[in-house]
């Protein structure tokens, strides 16, 4: 066993990660190098001093050359030895091998993930709190791309390509002078050249690994492969579902890594997923018990050339933002209903992050959403059962008519104190039964419904409070308002059970009150 060398702070800042690639030992291995807890060989401890005495050589010529001390990690991806990146030498010499050795006989993919293979380690590089910021918002990966050999025969073959070079209605001597602009549905304008989008599909294609939590040089090359597949639909004018993840608070996989839903799959926050997505040093421990991601398409399309006009898109993509909300509302909804009367809080979105092949924009956005909860809902594979029977309900149903009050119940969970909650969650109430006029009513609608003993004066308390807020003498407590708020939320969730389970038809009924308060559905088990 050799001596450890001296690891400066700012080497071990920069991850264990690069370590484990470099000496080709596995990540835990590369913590514990970090860590001086584990034996090295003698070529492991040289090759580790190369490494140590690389990053001081650029940290201190950055310095001497009047630039910041974080500067040298824009000089390490230059660092080539006979065309090749000195991580990629250093590993070779450790006897690891690049995952370049795929099978396919397309030429584009077949040099593109060979490319792929000599870059995946300058994605290694942890430089700061933030480091997708540092490969993401730099354009020295434009720079570091074109010393690789294989760069100029991928630009060539993208120039060959029948699909990708539609995207280049430019032509010019040098490759970022081969270009083209694009627009999409949303409104975003981009410009793709040669040069840059070998960069953007690889960046996207680090993001999307890194998102679903299994990191590795193999499968950063797999999905480069299959967002180079998306970017070739997309140029040849086809519609694509582009990965979409969605991150939701309040609730958490316990004993399950992944839950395959109506809607998409499922994760529970990893370490690694926690700290890649939600960005935040603060927020990673504890979010591994409170909070889960969903995995699913957007449709997606792009024009370039001519720009069409927004009425000029496929419906199906004119449709996605919509599609995002309702499945948004029903993971929201199926939640509900499925722990109904065992959590105040609502399992809701906080962050939706969607990856095209050509933006270097980071398009991920957090939402203005509910409080977290210090109880989050602990969901564990004997919940899987009510969960896929909630989901079914909520997909399978005509609910179009009852979709008002959900988003009316959402929009109240954010703010539970305020007069506007209590007025959203009257709205929801009245939306339920169709009460254009009068909540009064729902009272006699409601013994057909509640089969445990419920206080039915809770409706004419709203039916006072609604006058009283509509009128500006509405004066209760932030406290007292929660609580009617809260209230008022689980009586709408369980006439939502009755009517998902006993009624579903009912909820498409303009006279569904008038029905309620004349049969009782629940013991005729009839279909309005």
């Amino acid at each position: 066993m050799m001596s450890y060398p001296a690891i400066p702070h700012f080497v071990k800042a920069m991850g264990h990660r690069v370590v484990s690639y470099i000496l080709n030992v596995t990540e835990a291995e590369g913590r514990l190098i970090l860590m001086q807890k584990l034996g090295l060989s003698r070529i492991q401890r040289d090759t580790l001093n190369q490494y140590i005495e690389l990053c001081r050589q650029l940290r201190v010529s950055a310095v001497d050359q009047g630039e910041s001390e974080q500067s040298f990690f824009y000089r390490l991806p230059h660092v080539m030895q006979n065309g090749r990146h000195v991580f990629n030498v250093w590993r070779a010499q450790q006897g690891g091998e690049l995952a370049t050795r795929i099978t396919t006989a397309d030429p584009l993919t077949s040099a593109f993930c060979q490319l792929a293979g000599e870059l995946y380690p300058l994605f290694l590089i942890k430089a700061g709190q933030r480091p997708h910021l540092f490969y993401r918002g730099a354009g020295y990966l434009t720079a570091a791309i074109e010393q690789f050999p294989i760069s100029k025969l991928v630009q060539k073959r993208m120039a060959a390509d029948p699909a990708l070079s539609r995207l280049f209605t430019t032509t010019g001597k040098e490759p970022q002078q081969t270009c083209g602009d694009y627009k999409d549905a949303t409104g975003h304008r981009g410009m793709v050249s040669l040069a840059s989008l070998p960069v953007s599909i690889l960046v996207n294609s680090y993001d999307l690994m890194r998102i679903r939590g299994v990191v590795s040089a193999d499968r950063f090359v797999t999905t480069v492969q299959e967002m180079l597949d998306m970017a070739r639909s997309l140029a040849d004018g086809e519609v694509a579902h582009i990965p979409m993840f969605v991150g939701f608070r309040n609730a958490a996989l316990t004993n399950l890594a992944e839950l395959d839903t109506k809607w998409g799959s499922v994760r529970r926050y990893t370490p690694g997923i926690a700290e890649y997505v939600l960005q935040a040093a603060g927020l990673m421990a504890k979010r591994r018990n409170n909070g889960f991601m969903l995995e699913s398409g957007y449709a997606f399309a792009i024009n370039f050339g001519d720009f069409l006009e927004d009425d000029d898109w496929p419906e199906e993509v004119l449709d996605a933002e919509g599609e995002q909300q309702t499945t948004e509302l029903n993971i929201i909804l199926c939640m509900a209903l499925c722990y109904l009367g065992q959590h105040k809080a609502f399992v809701a979105p906080e962050w939706v992050w969607r990856i095209d092949p050509f933006s270097l924009d980071n398009r991920r956005q957090d939402f203005s959403t509910v409080a977290e909860t210090s109880d989050p809902v602990a969901i564990g594979d004997e919940d899987l059962v009510d969960i896929e029977r909630c989901s079914m309900l909520v997909d399978d149903t005509d609910s179009s008519g009852i979709r008002l009050a959900m988003s009316r119940l959402y929009a109240a969970a954010k703010k539970p104190v305020t007069q506007d909650a209590l007025m959203d969650v009257i709205i929801a109430l009245r939306n339920i039964f169709a009460a254009s006029e009068d909540i009064v009513p729902i009272k006699a609608a409601l013994t057909h419904i509640i089969e445990q003993e419920t206080d039915l004066a809770m409706i004419d308390q709203l039916a006072e409070d609604w006058r009283a807020l509509l009128t500006g003498e509405f004066d209760d407590d932030p406290e007292t308002i929660r609580e009617k708020v809260y209230q008022c939320v689980q009586l709408c969730l369980t006439c939502l059970r009755h009517f998902y389970v006993h009624a579903p038809t009912l909820m498409t009924r303009p006279d569904r009150l008038s029905y309620l308060c004349e049969y009782d559905v629940t013991q005729s088990n009839e279909n309005p």
